[in-house]
């Protein structure tokens, strides 16, 4: 696998998620909700779910 220069970084600034509509003639964006800053998890998800699903097809697996 190739390695970019993220890789070598040890933090993370973490994502800023913005909720607007855009408007398809003009291009400008109205807000929704104001922007919100997630800062980066402490350690990385071994799953797609959210919370990590418990159900006893998923629960047997050793990687959740």
């Amino acid at each position: 696998m190739r390695t970019t220069g993220s890789d070598d970084k040890t933090t993370h600034p973490g994502l800023t998620i913005s909720v607007y509509r855009l408007d398809p003639a003009t291009g400008q964006r109205t807000p929704l909700r104001p922007a919100r800053h997630v800062p980066p998890a402490d350690e990385p998800a071994f799953s797609l779910a959210f919370p990590p699903c418990e159900c006893p097809r998923c629960a047997g697996r050793v990687n959740r």
